[in-house]
């Protein structure tokens, strides 16, 4: 979603190094999370693989209320849809991050809806990448630049629970060693599932039949 949020595929995430296998790096709060370079690059690609006890567009919906990181998502201070295109399936999305011990981040995505989903059965997935559209760069903030992930959400025991995939390849930017960037994005993870499965138990965001 970065430091403990680089949000919330794939475009760009191709470019793996040859060879590269995914290794578990983490394994905590059901979620197990792996970890494989990529090419010109000392930052890891990340992905995570949980399971929540919801139905997979009952999580599609706690994903998509962008408007609302700011109080789901943690140490998030800012989260503004600035745009909007293809009905809804894409939203260009402006967040700041507040994340202990470094200055604030901040970054526009480009999130796209790409599922193939049919009664129930498939998969829901969005994607993203960075956007031109939001705010430029501001005193205070450092411009996250790389920036590329996706959720999958697939259906479990006929559909009353979800298997999420998150993949993530991001770099915060500023001063940070690259260690400190591989074990903050790692360790993010479990943070950003468990606020998935608490508020994909609210009312508002039940399966609409």
């Amino acid at each position: 979603m970065l430091i403990k949020l680089a949000l919330v595929g794939l475009v760009g995430l191709t470019a793996t190094a040859e060879g590269s296998k995914w290794e578990e790096a983490a394994r905590t709060a059901g979620v197990t999370v792996y970890a494989r370079d990529r090419a010109s690059s000392e930052v890891k690609e990340i992905k995570a693989v949980g399971e929540i006890a919801a139905p997979p567009p009952v999580v599609l919906r706690v994903l998509a209320d962008y408007e609302r990181y700011k109080e789901i998502m943690p140490y998030t201070d800012v989260s503004t849809v600035v745009a909007t295109e293809k009905d809804g399936k894409v939203v260009h999305f402006y967040t700041v991050v507040n994340a202990p011990l470094v200055s604030k981040r901040d970054y526009t995505l480009h999130i796209e809806e790409v599922s193939d989903w049919r009664e129930g059965k498939g998969y829901l997935k969005t994607q993203w990448r960075p956007s031109e559209k939001g705010p430029g760069p501001k005193d205070g903030y450092v411009r996250v630049e790389i920036n590329e992930g996706s959720w999958t959400l697939e259906p479990m025991d006929g559909g009353a629970r979800t298997r999420a995939t998150y993949l993530l390849y991001t770099n915060p930017g500023g001063s940070l060693p690259t260690w400190v960037i591989n074990k903050a994005n790692r360790s993010a993870i479990p943070d950003i599932f468990e606020a998935l499965r608490k508020y994909s138990k609210e009312p508002k965001y039940a399966d609409k039949k």
